[in-house]
This record gives structure tokens, C-alpha cells and sequence, in this order.
């Protein structure tokens, strides 16, 4: 394959599914279902195709560049737009195509899908997506974010009737036109200094001098309002809110990769604009980091294991994550990136595959209220047992993905200043799971207590047509068992990690970015020591396999502890969930205090 028919795979991985949207806009009311979604499955297929076509060109032969209208950088001078696509954000978008695949696939049989526009927005959504993971500009990251947000709110009130689904979709449409706001200001403050738009071009202007204070605001305005859209404490009130009341299909999309594509933007910001210029400070932003990842960790688990409600339950289960998403970035080095990578694509096939369970007890069921649920799951057999199965294996249980993401999650944490990080991660992973499999311990077999407190409607409509489910469609099924299965694949091929490492050593390279895109210089990824599984590995991930298993008993049967420890863990529980209050004017206040409290750090700690 020459170079010129890979550039043209780029913009055609968002342009075919956002013509195809186009298509069945008019046509939808006119076209059988199983047309819609056999055009839904075959485009993010195609997508598929030709993300997987990126990765293989750009690991042998380096990033590909193409840009729109054949505007080419004039004397090193990015006067075009480009899209940039490298090893990682070519993975990205093989990712996206995938979830969205599974979420179309989901939808085949009986799934209402009220109305006629929900697999064009479904379309939609995954151009944005894709148009965001592999854009070299960074206005055009903000432009393509906010159609994927577009899109988002959209699908969460897919069930306009419901008033719950209507106030899902305001508190994310609020919380994140706001974070669009301040990543757009950052965006003007860049600009402002720069004159450049173009990633590599503002990054070659940047470490021509020291940051200064509008440098800096300029990248905590863009962090910040990332974080927000990558549900970051304090700025992740809205995720369990939305996860709540959206379609099972879009939860996929949410907690798999629309929350890690915000945080994605960071790191790429970060690596390819702001690294000459604020490598000085590396130290105030490596702290700032692994604090807030820490925090969202710990706050993400601790409020996932207080719910009853399977999807709220999840969705904080993302939350936590995200925070060890954030910590990983927060190394600042390669092997950082690797595992962040590695986490991400962990933690979208599991998750997904978790949720597409809660949304066959909810189909079947007609609740996702784990009280209501329990013993049920005895009738749904096979998808109960794929249920807990990802909860084992969102802990980190040999072999799958997860496990692999840690052996490198801990390599990046080598240097013993960082061994307190990474038990504090050990032990927010243990909790999280264990809430997972809490949930599917009492809903399949009946046994212990469902949490007592935690908001879960007692009465939920179903999301397929008619009466409720008597038999899960067998595509229903399918989904998590393809997932599950490609996470056993992942967590055991080495070579994928190899080759993610590989990705994340040219990431960090800002020079090797600036010369793919200025310069047209290209070359493979570089090498880098590799990364194996030991002993030592194998026995960490069974014990914290071991602890989620314990966490999850002790859910279970609480009544049993002693209760001399309520009044220590009850009154500041209590008051976690208080914040969790379900209204947006709360939700808006608190991230104006982070946005507020993010900033201040980064231009006072940097000065």
C-alpha cells in the first residue's frame, strides 16, 4: 500500500459513517429495521476495516498525514488542516469503530429504537469520534468533540416522554457545553500567542521560549475542560446521571470510549503542543495528576460499591477508572502512556460487556434495581454468568486484558516513590469490582443483602418493544461473549503490548510528531524494552482478584461486621452521596469551585 491511498483511509474512516448518516436521515421512516441496522453494522465495520489498515501502515512505516484540500505546510508553516494519524490514535479509532459495532449488533432484534433517527445519530456519533481521535487540529478536536456531544444528548433522551430521560440529558448537555466553553477559551489563549492552530505547529512555536502565564492558563483551561468531559472529580456528577436513563447501546459508547477520548485529547494536547514549553514544570503537573487521580479513583469506587442500581453502579465503576486513566498519564513518560493505552482498551471491552448484561436483566427483568433483581438471574443463566465473569475480570483475573494493562500499570510505578499510588489503585480496583460482583452474586444466586440505600426506581420500562423479555434474543448475548473473549485474547497476546509500548514511545515524542507533520519525514515506531508477565504479576492480580471476591461477600453479608465501624464509615459516606445530589445548579457549582481550583494550581505552582 502506498502512502497516498493510506492518507486517504483517514478522513474516510469519519466521512463514510457521517455520509451514511446523511443517507438514512430521510430514508430511515421509508426502511425496514433490519435495513437501518444492517447499514449501522456494515459502516462501523468498514470503519473497522480501515482503522485496523492504519495501524499496520503507520507501526511499519510512521504517522500519516494527509491534508484537506492539498493545503501543505509553506517553509514548515501549517496553513492547512490535517489529519494526523499515528499508531495510537489509529488504535483509538479501531476501538471506536468496535463499541459501536457491538452497540448496532445490540440492537437487531427487538430493541425499540423509538423513532427513525437512532442509528443516524448513532452514525454520527461515531464520526465525531473517530474525526477526534485522528484530527492534527486542535480547534478541530473541540469541533469534533461537541457533535459527539451533540450526539450524546440526543441519544440520552432518546425517550422524550420520560421525564427522567430528559433531565439525564440536561445535566450532561449543562456540565458539558460548559467544559466546551473553557476548553474553547484555552483554545483562543493558544491561538492568541501562537498564531497556529496545528498541533505540531503550535508545539514548534511554544518550546521557542518558557511558558508564561497565559501559556499556562491556556493549558488548564483546555485540561480542565477535559477533565470535565472525561468525568474527572470534581466534574463527574453527571456521568451517573446519564448512564441511568441512556439505552444500553450509548452506555457502551459512554463508559467504553467516550469518557476515555476526553482524556486522550489531554495527554495528545499535552505531548504534541505543550511538552517543549512546560517540561520545566513537569513536576506541578505530575502532581496535580496522580492527586486527581487518586481522589476520582477512590471517590469513583467507594460511591460505586454504595449503589443498587446496576448502570449507576457501572458508571462510577468508570469513574474510578478514569481516575487511574488520569494517574497513568500523570507519570509523564512512556511507559505511562502504554499503560494508560493498554487500561483503556481493557476496560472499554469489559465495561461494555458488563453493561450489555445490565441491560438484558433490565429487558428480561424489567429493573435494574439489584434488591428487585435478586435470585432472578437464575432464569437468565448464561448472561448472569457472563456478568460475573467481567466483574472477575475487571478486577484483573489472569488472562484478561486487564491483567495485561496492570503488569504495565505497575511497571510504570516502579520507582518506590510511587508504591503508595499504586496500592491506593490496588485497592480502589478491589473495591470496585467487588461492587460488581456483589451485584451479581445477589442477583444470580439470591444470597445476602442488596445495598440498602442508593437511588433505583422501583419501575423501569423496558428498552425492547412490547412486554417484557421471556428469552434474550441470542445477539443480546452474543455481544458480551465476543467481548469477553476478545479480553482474553488481549490479556494474552503479547505482541499487542509490544506494539502498544512501542505507540506510546513515539506519542511522547513530540519531535518524531513535528516531523511526520511539518516535514513529511517519516519512520517506524520506535523500539522499546518490552514488558512480561512474571510471577510476581500473576500473584498481584489474583490478590487483588482475591480482595474484590472478599469486598464483594462482605457487601453482602454486612450485618455481620461489627458495627462499631458505622460511625466511622457512615457519616462521611453519607455525605458523599449527598453531593450526588442529581441536581444540575449543584453539578455547575462544583465544577466551577474544580475549574476554579485546577487552574489557580497550575498558573501559581508554574510561576
Amino acid at each position: 500500500m502506498t502512502a497516498q491511498i493510506a492518507s486517504i483511509l483517514a478522513p474516510l474512516c469519519l466521512a463514510v459513517p457521517l455520509m451514511a448518516a446523511a443517507v438514512l436521515a430521510p430514508f430511515s421512516k421509508h426502511c425496514p429495521r433490519w435495513l437501518t441496522c444492517a447499514l449501522a453494522s456494515a459502516t462501523s465495520l468498514a470503519v473497522l476495516g480501515m482503522s485496523l489498515v492504519l495501524v499496520a501502515y503507520t507501526a511499519e512505516h510512521g504517522p500519516i498525514v494527509h491534508w484537506m484540500g492539498g493545503y501543505l505546510p509553506v517553509h514548515d508553516l501549517a496553513i492547512g488542516i490535517s489529519f494526523s494519524v499515528d499508531t495510537m490514535s489509529a488504535g483509538l479509532s479501531a476501538l471506536i469503530a468496535l463499541l459501536v459495532f457491538t452497540a448496532a449488533v445490540y440492537t437487531w432484534v427487538t430493541f425499540d429504537v423509538v423513532g427513525t433517527l437512532f442509528h443516524t445519530l448513532l452514525l454520527a456519533f461515531l464520526g465525531a469520534m473517530c474525526g477526534y481521535a485522528l484530527t492534527g487540529d486542535v480547534f478541530n478536536m473541540f469541533v469534533w468533540f461537541e457533535l459527539m456531544s451533540a450526539a450524546a444528548i440526543a441519544l440520552t433522551a432518546h425517550k422524550i416522554e420520560e421525564a427522567e430521560a430528559i433531565e439525564g440529558a440536561i445535566n450532561l448537555a449543562v456540565t458539558n457545553t460548559i467544559a466546551g466553553f473553557t476548553v474553547l477559551l484555552g483554545i483562543g489563549l493558544i491561538y492568541a500567542r501562537t498564531d497556529a492552530l496545528n498541533l505540531a505547529q503550535i508545539g514548534v512555536v511554544l518550546a521557542e521560549r518558557p511558558a508564561d502565564a497565559l501559556v499556562i492558563a491556556g493549558f488548564a483551561l483546555i485540561c480542565v475542560g477535559y477533565f470535565v468531559k472525561g468525568a474527572v472529580a470534581p466534574f463527574h456528577f453527571w456521568l451517573d446521571d446519564a448512564h441511568a436513563v441512556a439505552p444500553t447501546p450509548i452506555c457502551i459508547l459512554f463508559s467504553g470510549i467516550m469518557v476515555q477520548l476526553a482524556l486522550y485529547g489531554v495527554a495528545r494536547v499535552y505531548w504534541t503542543a505543550f511538552s517543549g514549553a512546560l517540561s520545566p514544570h513537569a513536576h506541578e503537573i505530575k502532581a496535580l495528576f496522580i492527586g486527581v487521580g487518586i481522589a476520582t479513583a477512590l471517590i469513583g469506587a467507594i460511591m460505586a460499591y454504595a449503589q443498587r442500581h446496576l448502570k449507576r453502579l457501572l458508571a462510577f465503576s468508570t469513574v474510578s477508572h478514569s481516575g487511574m486513566f488520569v494517574a497513568a498519564m500523570g507519570l509523564f513518560g512512556a511507559e505511562g502512556i502504554a499503560a494508560a493505552a493498554l487500561f483503556v482498551l481493557a476496560h472499554g471491552l469489559i465495561k461494555s460487556a458488563l453493561f450489555v448484561c445490565a441491560g438484558n436483566y433490565l429487558n428480561r427483568f424489567r429493573s435494574l434495581d439489584e434488591e428487585v433483581l435478586g435470585g432472578k438471574g437464575r432464569e437468565a443463566p448464561l448472561n448472569s454468568a457472563l456478568f460475573l465473569i467481567g466483574g472477575l475480570a475487571l478486577a484483573g483475573m489472569p488472562p484478561f486484558a486487564i491483567s495485561a494493562a496492570k503488569v504495565l500499570y505497575d511497571a510504570a510505578m516502579k520507582d518506590r516513590t510511587l508504591f503508595a499510588v499504586a496500592a491506593v489503585m490496588a485497592f480502589a480496583s478491589a473495591i470496585d469490582a467487588g461492587a460488581v460482583l456483589r451485584a451479581g452474586l445477589h442477583v444470580t444466586f439470591g444470597i445476602g443483602k442488596a445495598q440498602k440505600t442508593g437511588y433505583s426506581p422501583r419501575h423501569e420500562e423496558t428498552e425492547c418493544e412490547g412486554e417484557r423479555l421471556e428469552r434474550t434474543p441470542w445477539t443480546m448475548i452474543a455481544v458480551p461473549l465476543v467481548l469477553l473473549l476478545i479480553a482474553v485474547w488481549v490479556g494474552m497476546y503479547g505482541p499487542l503490548w509490544h506494539g502498544i509500548e512501542r505507540a506510546a514511545h513515539a506519542f511522547v515524542d513530540r519531535r518524531y510528531y513535528v516531523a511526520a507533520v511539518l516535514h513529511n519525514v517519516r519512520r517506524a515506531l520506535p523500539e522499546a524494552p518490552p514488558q512480561t508477565r512474571t510471577a510476581q504479576d500473576i500473584a498481584i492480580n489474583l490478590g487483588v482478584t482475591a480482595a474484590a471476591i472478599i469486598a464483594a461477600f462482605l457487601g453482602l453479608f454486612r450485618d455481620h461486621i461489627p458495627q462499631k465501624l458505622s460511625p466511622i464509615f457512615g457519616p462521611p459516606l453519607k455525605q458523599l452521596r449527598g453531593l450526588h445530589s442529581g441536581i444540575f445548579t449543584d453539578y455547575v457549582a462544583y465544577m466551577m469551585f474544580g475549574i476554579a481550583a485546577y487552574s489557580v494550581w497550575l498558573v501559581v505552582s508554574m510561576r
